[in-house]
């Protein structure tokens, strides 16, 4: 891969939004690393990639829900001297697994957060780094005492790692919505509190939302499209701001 040229990792980036991320970016001449849990998928998402922006990607082959395979795809990279000017946890599960708590929580939360930890040393100061979120994260969906929970400034990564174990082992109970909102909830908590973490170094953290798309996820009666939701979280990507949340380039309260 070319010194000169930007290098991102998509997480979840072999199908739909972040399969069009990745076609975006490759396009405007990034180096664009695919993450993908199944190899062979991310091979054919490459494929089918280069034939259409002639663009520089590679296959990562990443499941952002166990630490192994998180240290092995960091190692690699470390190996290649790859650094990354961007990360996106795009990664996500709705539909299938979502009757799972742990598996929902595990993919939709502690993944960006493993993923992201992971690849400190390799992000650059000044990278940037974008949760894809959902409107089903909107705190008004959580009942009051957590919607005060997470929106606390002083809220620690600690102790939100700690409430969203605990969250886990009462079986996504208590909380006033289903495991995927109170996941993409705390994931836009995180975002806050990375970026926080993160600012000496200047990386820039934020949550983008791509709304409802016509994915295998959303379904085919989503009224966004592919190309719209993915533009929104493109945004993240050479965003200026820090620890917000964003829809369509636009800030939103969340």
């Amino acid at each position: 891969m070319a010194e000169s040229a930007k290098t991102v990792l998509i997480t979840g980036g072999n199908r739909g939004i972040g399969q069009e991320v990745a076609r975006v970016l490759a396009t405007e001449k990034w180096d664009v690393l695919v993450g993908s849990r199944d190899r062979a998928k991310g091979e054919s998402a490459v494929a089918r990639l280069r034939k259409t922006t002639s663009g520089r990607l590679k296959v990562v082959e990443l499941d952002v829900t166990s630490d192994a395979s998180v240290a092995t795809a960091v190692q690699k990279l470390r190996d290649g001297a790859i650094k990354l000017d961007a990360l996106v946890n795009n990664a996500g599960i709705y539909g299938e697994g979502r009757g799972d708590v742990g598996t929902t929580v595990e993919t939709n939360f502690f993944g960006p957060l493993r993923v992201t930890l992971g690849v400190l040393p390799l992000l650059r100061d000044g990278a940037t780094i974008t949760n894809v979120t959902s409107d089903l994260g909107a705190l008004a969906n959580l009942d009051r005492a957590h919607q005060q929970l997470l929106a606390d400034p002083g809220l620690t990564r600690e102790a939100l790692v700690t409430r969203m174990r605990d969250f886990v082992a009462g079986d996504g109970k208590g909380w006033g919505t289903d495991p995927y909102g109170v996941a993409k909830a705390a994931l836009n908590a995180l975002t806050r509190v990375l970026a926080t973490e993160l600012a000496a170094r200047h990386i820039r953290v934020n949550s983008t939302c791509p709304g409802w798309v016509r994915t295998d996820m959303g379904g085919r009666n989503a009224p966004r499209s592919i190309e719209q939701g993915a533009a929104s979280v493109l945004f993240g990507v050479t965003a200026t701001q820090t620890g917000a949340v964003f829809r369509d380039g636009k800030r939103i309260a969340f």
